[in-house]
């Protein structure tokens, strides 16, 4: 990394509360709901997952899905890793609050080589961009996961000219620490947040 991006310590990724069964997770903000994953979710997801103004910033991490089948399949795989995950790591979907719709998708997991960096994501279907729904989940989400999760940072990855997801990362209070090739052997931007500098 040109410039240095400090270092989550192994030690931080431990859970202070034990989640029974994994994390199962129903968090509320102002517009939404972040909720676990259901297989029936198969259609909304593939609005994000599958949009061909979505997936090129996501890809390597997870290619273009094809169809509503290929998008189940995948959906029925996180649901299944979920309860393997060490809080705060997890997926979950994002919905509206007033019609339940699924406008988005977040993550926290580690990055690789999967030791100690802990990445924040979050994907939105494009009819959805321009609401702030971005913004408002992973501030939600970060909340969470530095009140639940033995955590002190977390790191926002993005590709130099995805500007809507530098732009999120900003408004998130995120601070640009250099970029690296490390991570999916391509060029990214790096930002990160630590605890003590968070705000609600």
């Amino acid at each position: 990394m040109r410039s240095p991006a400090g270092h989550s310590r192994t030690c931080c990724l431990r859970p202070p509360t034990a989640y029974p069964g994994g994390v199962t997770l129903k968090l509320e903000t102002d517009r939404l709901l972040i909720r676990d994953w259901e297989e029936d979710d198969a259609d909304a997801a593939l609005e994000i997952f599958g949009s061909a103004d979505v997936a090129p910033w996501l890809s390597p991490a997870i290619d273009k899905v094809p169809d509503a089948a290929t998008m189940r399949l995948i959906l029925q795989s996180w649901i299944e890793a979920q309860p393997n995950f060490v809080v705060p790591a997890g997926r979950w979907a994002v919905a509206r609050r007033d019609d339940g719709e699924i406008v988005g998708a977040l993550l926290i997991r580690l990055l690789p080589p999967y030791e100690e960096d802990l990445e924040i994501g979050w994907q939105l279907r494009p009819s959805a961009w321009g609401n702030g729904y971005a913004t408002e989940a992973s501030r939600g989400l970060m909340s969470w996961a530095f009140k639940e999760g033995d955590v002190d940072e977390l790191f926002a990855v993005a590709r130099p000219n995805n500007k809507r997801a530098i732009a999120t990362a900003q408004r998130l209070g995120m601070q640009w620490v250099g970029e690296t090739d490390k991570y999916y052997d391509l060029n990214l931007q790096v930002y990160r947040i630590r605890a003590s500098e968070f705000s609600t």
